[in-house]
């Protein structure tokens, strides 16, 4: 009798093993990700200190990194999917260590425009392949949780960074404190690199030149796979959620990379706040996202993509509004804005990995999920880069409300014309 894609799905008894393997792998894969994502914001004025930079150029190498994700996130969806997820991941880490520590060498603008967008490509070919792993290894009704389970190493990376920033400065000037900062960077990598090497990919998914020999049951759906993942994602069955994907991957991401990139040097220049107090109200922001991932995967298996979305969405508008926009003196009001905001962002972003794998079939999952989310990850790209242009004229609180407003709105709108995938069973 042939095994049908319901049934491979919710027996996953022989790879119990392998799975705990896959969610620790992943999991310091991403903390990877967050720790160095996030040093760049917390070194952003030592770099421009030491480069005699504008903040508007500071915004473009943020956005360079992020438009580069764009084209690694394609590239590494679609490698994944043509020669299985873990020989991608492993690659990844290694071009992802390596420009992490050429980023400490640079000598100017320029060279750090290099360095950052090469560690870009790399690090957005991590999500898509990541994701896809894990979700073709979590059950159905408990996907949300666990791919939000795994971003929540994000926030775990964001406190190394942040230690990091706090040790370094505490020694070091601010001119020469940034560089020891990506130094640092790689011995995670390395970490991340060790625990991955032991990894396979999941037998009862059919990617890579593998799938070629499986039985001729098995295969017989496999006819649009023939056609070409990107054929396939812009087919009339495919193209409406492909689209609306990337739109709802732009605006919200969009929104996130307002308030995470620009935060630190709001708080240093606006606020007038030192090094260790603006590390201060950071850790409340890590503590708030660390929980926005557990809780917020949670309630996306609970109520659905949709809602879910909506409520956290609309929850990071408006505490972002009060925290940037409404200044209060009392510190105590200040910290627990920021870790409300830390949460919001969180639980919005948790539920992403299982919505972005949720929409597509195996055979173009990776490349769906790399255009969906990378895609829209170049897209929100120009945010930072808007920001640091317009806070010149309205300052940079402000500039910093405004782009939120706007993308949230754009991104409830997307998100309601999404089908909803909570629960479904991926082939």
């Amino acid at each position: 009798m042939t095994t049908t894609p319901a049934t491979r799905q919710q027996a996953p008894a022989p790879d119990t093993s392998l799975a705990r393997r896959v969610t620790w792998a992943t999991w310091t894969g991403w903390g990877l990700d967050g720790f160095t994502n996030q040093m760049f914001p917390l070194a952003l004025s030592g770099i421009i200190a030491a480069f005699g930079l504008t903040t508007g150029q500071g915004g473009l190498a943020t956005s360079a990194a992020l438009l580069s994700s764009a084209v690694g996130g394609v590239v590494g969806g679609r490698l994944a999917d043509r020669f299985g997820r873990v020989q991608v991941l492993l690659l990844v880490i290694c071009g992802y260590a390596l420009f992490t520590g050429l980023t400490a060498t640079s000598q100017n603008f320029e060279s750090l425009l290099l360095w950052r967008t090469l560690e870009g490509f790399f690090f957005g070919a991590e999500w898509p392949v990541g994701a896809a792993l894990m979700a073709e290894y979590a059950a159905p009704e408990r996907r949300g949780r666990a791919l939000a389970w795994v971003q929540s190493a994000w926030a775990v990376g964001w406190a190394g960074a942040n230690l990091s920033y706090l040790l370094s400065h505490a020694w070091l000037p601010d001119t020469v404190a940034w560089r020891v900062m990506f130094t640092v960077g790689i011995l995670p990598a390395l970490v991340a690199l060790v625990i991955r090497r032991s990894l396979r990919d999941i037998p009862r998914t059919r990617t890579g030149p593998a799938a070629a020999d499986a039985p001729a049951a098995d295969t017989a759906p496999e006819k649009p796979h023939r056609k070409g993942a990107f054929a396939e994602l812009f087919s009339p069955a495919l193209r409406k959620v492909t689209v609306l994907g990337t739109l709802f991957g732009a605006t919200g991401l969009a929104s996130t990379y307002a308030l995470q990139t620009w935060i630190p040097l709001y708080l240093k220049d606006e606020r007038g706040l030192s090094v260790s107090s603006t590390a201060l109200y950071v850790w409340f922001m890590i503590v708030g996202n660390w929980l926005g991932y557990v809780l917020g995967g949670r309630l996306h298996d609970r109520i659905g993509r949709r809602w879910a979305f909506t409520v956290f969405y609309l929850g990071t508008a408006v505490f972002g509004f009060l925290f940037m926009a409404i200044p209060v003196d009392a510190l105590w009001y200040n910290l627990m804005l920021a870790l409300v905001v830390g949460f919001f962002i969180a639980a919005q972003a948790s539920g992403k990995g299982a919505l972005f794998t949720e929409l597509f079939p195996a055979h173009a999952r990776g490349t769906g999920a790399g255009i969906t989310y990378n895609v829209g990850r170049g897209v929100a790209a120009f945010s930072p880069a808007l920001i640091g242009w317009a806070a010149a004229s309205i300052g940079l609180g402000m500039a910093i409300v405004t782009v939120v407003t706007v993308c949230t709105v754009l991104t409830l709108l997307f998100i309601w014309l999404m089908p909803e995938t909570r629960g479904r069973v991926l082939d």
